[in-house]
């Protein structure tokens, strides 16, 4: 079972490595068109971490804040800020967290639909009143970028393969598994059997000590009437005998 238990985790690793393979044929470029919105002194850049962005994929809303006049990046900016990511009439909650440069915001996304979608920001920053609706760069279908077809690939069927032989291996993984509970279930009633034999030979025990107990007793009793019968026979015929 061990075996079977690394081989299945063997074709995982190399389904895995496959599926980043196919996905890799897609080069997405750095960000560069982002929307900036001014909100007094506090200059708000916003845009997606990869660019073009595209449905059903990871990416990263990036928000960076910093000073109009100077561009200077504002630290600890977003603690007062609430994000809302808004596509048509549904809107979702972010949560911004601080990025490894000082003043960039971010928080991972994976877009579900192609189309534009747009950052609501509420709340203050430095003490600036921050409030309004930033468009975002429309989200693209990846048919537009993939190649050649997932289709009729080889890489797509190098992947099916790696699927079937994984799904061989956790049924054959799986049938180990219901032999092995198979033959502790036959474990477990031969264990109650051989409890059960005890137990009766227990009872036997103790029946034939009872008996035993008894005969002993009714032995004894047999000795001492015996010995008295004699004893009175020999005191009876002690009276017989005459006297001169």
């Amino acid at each position: 079972m061990k075996r079977t238990v690394l081989r299945v985790l063997t074709l995982a690793s190399v389904l895995t490595a496959a599926l980043l393979i196919n996905s890799s044929s897609i080069v997405v470029p750095t960000a560069f068109a982002h929307q900036t919105m001014n909100f007094g002194n506090i200059a708000v850049e916003v845009g997606w971490g990869n660019e073009p962005p595209l449905a059903g994929q990871l990416n990263t809303l990036i928000i960076g804040v910093s000073n109009a006049s100077d561009n200077s990046p504002i630290p600890n900016a977003v603690g007062q800020l609430q994000a809302t990511i808004k596509k048509g009439g549904e809107t979702k909650a972010i949560d911004l967290l601080p990025q490894e440069q000082e003043g960039l915001y971010g928080s991972e996304v994976i877009p579900g639909q192609i189309g534009q979608y747009e950052l609501l920001l509420m709340g203050t920053i430095a003490g600036q009143n921050v409030n309004g609706s930033i468009p975002l760069d429309d989200v693209s279908d990846p048919k537009e970028l993939t190649f050649p077809s997932t289709g009729g690939s080889e890489n797509s069927q190098v992947t099916s393969g790696i699927v079937n032989q994984v799904s061989n291996a956790i049924t054959d993984l799986s049938t180990q598994v219901d032999d092995v509970k198979a033959s502790a279930d036959q474990a477990q009633q031969a264990a109650q059997n051989a409890t059960q034999s005890a137990q009766s030979i227990k009872t036997s025990a103790d029946g034939a000590y009872m008996f035993a107990t008894i005969a002993v007793g009714i032995g004894v009793a047999g000795i001492a009437i015996a010995g008295i019968a004699l004893s009175r026979r020999e005191k009876v015929e002690g009276e017989k005998i005459p006297r001169y």
